[in-house]
């Protein structure tokens, strides 16, 4: 699959959309926390390059292997903006070019790590515009405040995010297509991206086990889940409603458990 200029345009405006500075789409809640999402870049993606199926399969793939990830304070292990586009985008073109989805997981998490340290470059110019603001400030310089607040951090970003996705998806094109047609799907390479691919995910889905369980033994609960997954031969939409049933049931109950609870307390108050 080949991608002209204006799709590469298109999904490199999405990819600044998306940065975690980025305030014009609703803030992080419309840009990071949605557009940055691998499986909504994924969805997007294969709509411009004109393959939605191939996009979200690439998208919800990545985005098992960054389900636990969490930027505290803006720190961020992974660069997941640069995974959902520049490494979506790859993983989309490479399946396409005939790669499997694990070596195209394995594309992503390398763009991802990489894209880590223009992240810290960018965080790191930025404090330029700060000094700025600063001294506007000081100065009682309202221009220059909202200039070096608003417009030149942004202008940064903007070029931080769109040439490097840009360059990569437009011109890195014909290097991804000649690399898959050096190591095809049989070969050594791929198959140990496959390998380290269809391992991700499952990385990831332990790290998100390991945030959202307080005791070791509360896994059994998911690995339950899987265990229906495989006996029954369910889908794992159809295991989310079940869990969706369980844990509306479970609310209710302690809900009603917790008021009894304050009755009773308030019954002894009295006597």
């Amino acid at each position: 699959m080949q991608i002209n200029l204006f799709q590469a345009i298109m999904i490199g405006i999405l990819s600044y959309l998306g940065s975690l500075s980025c305030p014009w789409v609703l803030g992080t809640t419309g840009g990071w926390y949605v557009l940055s999402r691998p499986l909504v870049s994924g969805f997007l993606i294969g709509l411009i390059m004109g393959d939605v199926q191939t996009g979200i399969i690439v998208g919800v793939a990545v985005q098992v292997v960054y389900i636990a990830l969490v930027t505290p304070g803006g720190q961020m292990p992974q660069d997941l903006n640069a995974a959902a586009y520049i490494g979506v985008g790859l993983g989309v073109m490479a399946v396409k070019a005939s790669a499997s989805v694990e070596s195209a997981v394995a594309i992503a998490t390398a763009v991802g790590a990489i894209g880590t340290i223009f992240h810290n470059f960018m965080m790191m110019t930025n404090s330029f515009w700060n000094a700025r603001a600063i001294k506007a400030a000081e100065q009682g310089d309202y221009k220059g405040l909202a200039f070096n607040h608003w417009v030149g951090p942004q202008l940064l970003q903007f070029c931080y995010r769109v040439i490097p996705t840009v360059a990569v998806l437009y011109l890195g094109q014909n290097l991804a297509t000649d690399i898959i047609a050096m190591f095809p799907v049989d070969s050594f390479v791929m198959r140990a991206l496959t390998a380290l691919g269809g391992m991700l995910p499952a990385v990831g889905v332990a790290i998100l086990l390991k945030q959202v369980t307080k005791k070791n033994i509360e896994i059994v609960r998911f690995l339950f889940g899987f265990a229906l997954v495989a006996a029954l031969g369910i889908n794992m939409i159809t295991i989310a409603i079940f869990g969706a049933f369980f844990a509306y049931s479970y609310f209710l109950y302690m809900k009603k458990d917790g008021a009894a609870v304050a009755v009773a307390d308030d019954m002894e108050e009295e006597l």
